[in-house]
C-alpha cells in the first residue's frame, strides 16, 4: 500500500494527525485549553449546544481526519517541486501555514462565537500545528523518501 504515493501521503497525513492530537490532548489534560480539536472542527457543522456531546467528536473527528489526509497528500506532492532538502524546516513552515490558513481564518468566523478560545488554548493550537508539520516531515522521510 505504501508503494502508491497517494495512499502513502494519506497515511502520512493520518500519522501526523495522531501527533497533533496527542499534543492537543496533552494541552487539554494540563488545563491549557478547554476543548479538543475535534470540538473545534465540529463548530463548522454543529450548533453550540451540541459541541460538548459525543456527536461533536464523531463529526469533528471525521472532518479532521479527512482534512489531514488531504494535507498529507498536498505535503508529499509539494516535495516533487520543492525537493526534500530541509524537510523539517519546510514541514514546520507547512504546519504554521496550516495553522494560519485553516485554523486562523475560520477561528474568528466559525469557532470564536460558538466556542471561545483562551490565549493559552490558542498557543496549544500553535504548538500542535508545529508538531503536525514536523510529524509530516518525519513520516514522509521515513515512509516515502527513504525508499528511494
Amino acid at each position: 500500500m505504501l508503494k502508491d504515493k497517494l495512499m502513502a501521503a494519506a497515511i502520512i497525513g493520518l500519522l501526523a494527525d495522531v501527533a497533533k492530537l496527542i499534543t492537543n490532548l496533552a494541552g487539554y489534560l494540563l488545563n491549557l485549553t478547554d476543548v479538543v480539536f475535534w470540538q473545534i472542527t465540529a463548530t463548522l457543522f454543529l450548533d453550540k449546544e451540541n459541541l460538548f456531546k459525543p456527536v461533536a467528536y464523531i463529526i469533528g473527528g471525521t472532518a479532521d481526519l479527512i482534512v489531514t489526509m488531504a494535507l498529507g497528500i498536498i505535503f508529499l506532492y509539494f516535495f516533487d517541486y520543492a525537493g526534500h532538502k530541509y524537510i523539517y524546516l519546510k514541514g514546520l513552515g507547512f504546519g504554521m501555514a496550516v495553522w494560519v490558513g485553516l485554523f486562523g481564518l475560520f477561528q474568528k468566523q466559525a469557532v470564536q462565537p460558538q466556542l471561545p478560545q483562551t490565549p493559552s488554548g490558542i498557543i496549544v493550537t500553535i504548538i500542535a500545528h508545529s508538531v503536525y508539520g514536523l510529524a509530516l516531515a518525519y513520516f514522509s522521510n521515513k515512509l516515502w523518501f527513504k525508499k528511494k
